[in-house]
């Protein structure tokens, strides 16, 4: 039997038993591809992380090699396995544990994330992640997402249109009308695949303004519900400040996860330059949960 090393963590929260779970392999060594498929399975998180390990000038050079899947495919980015998988390597990996950034070398590019010590604690780890580049896609009709969400046309917002984002991976943001709406989402398989197709997106993330800089979210997604989704909080921030609801450089506040009891708090910022957005930017801490041992076949 051949032995691999995991972490537990919970993501974006300061306690644990509450945020998005993580599992982390710091030495994913040799596994091919469908060994790491099928552990993730086997973990049945919304992502597992599998660090490859290399010699010390590549990963100063380049990065830390990261993958990410999650039970049904390989992700080229994701958000809280970066912010957590980032957390892992500066405490467990790193010779240096006070490490200001740690560069993660993923499908979709090199993610850097920043550790504060000010907001970190003995307990908790801030980083905050720079997420690839911002593409702004096309708007999509309210009657063509709403359906997939359990919703009718009138429950998104008047004065906003869905639209696909991506900040390395596509999402759908939708903006519905009060968090009310939100308590009545539904995710209707058929029509998601409907609407997926017809936005060009991966997953829908509905967003809700509940105070001044303040946003609920959900995503629901294979038949379940993420906890928090940091990929799809940077879509949000990209397009909240693209379209001008939310200023640049502010800090935008995202809640999610309440509906399933995990609560977790997201933290979006994002630049305007030339009237496009950039350096998009979201934070949160991670706690460490459990570390252990996985056991599978020798392979070879």
């Amino acid at each position: 039997m051949h032995a691999l090393e995991y972490f537990l963590c919970d993501v974006f929260t300061r306690q644990r038993l509450s945020g998005n779970q993580l599992a982390v392999f710091p030495d994913a060594g040799d596994l091919s591809d469908e060994q790491m498929q099928a552990i993730a399975r086997e973990m049945n998180l919304s992502e597992t992380a599998f660090v490859l390990r290399r010699n010390t000038l590549t990963e100063a050079a380049r990065g830390y090699r990261v993958r990410i899947f999650t039970v049904k495919e390989e992700l080229p980015f994701a958000g809280h396995p970066t912010l957590g998988t980032a957390a892992v390597i500066r405490r467990f990996i790193s010779e240096d544990k006070r490490v200001g950034t740690v560069r993660l070398d993923e499908n979709a590019g090199v993610v850097p994330v920043e550790f504060d010590d000010l907001q970190s604690s003995d307990e908790a780890l801030h980083g905050e992640m720079t997420q690839p580049t911002a593409e702004l896609g096309r708007f999509h009709a309210r009657e063509v997402v709403a359906p997939a969400l359990g919703l009718d046309a009138w429950d998104i917002s008047p004065d906003l249109a869905p639209q696909t984002v991506s900040t390395g991976m596509r999402c759908c943001v939708v903006p519905l009308r009060s968090v009310d709406q939100l308590k009545y989402m539904r995710l209707n398989a058929a029509k998601e695949a409907e609407a997926l197709k017809a936005t060009g997106a991966m997953f829908l993330y509905a967003i809700a303004r509940e105070a001044e800089g303040i946003w609920q979210a959900r995503m629901q997604f294979y038949g379940g519900e993420d906890p928090a989704t940091g990929s799809a909080a940077g879509c949000a921030t990209a397009y909240l400040v693209g379209n001008g609801v939310e200023a640049p450089e502010k800090t935008i506040h995202f809640r999610q996860g309440m509906a399933i009891h995990r609560p977790s708090e997201l933290f979006g910022r994002a630049k305007l330059t030339d009237g496009r957005v950039s350096e998009v930017r979201v934070a949160g801490c991670t706690v460490f949960v459990a570390r252990g041992r996985f056991f599978l076949e020798r392979f070879t």
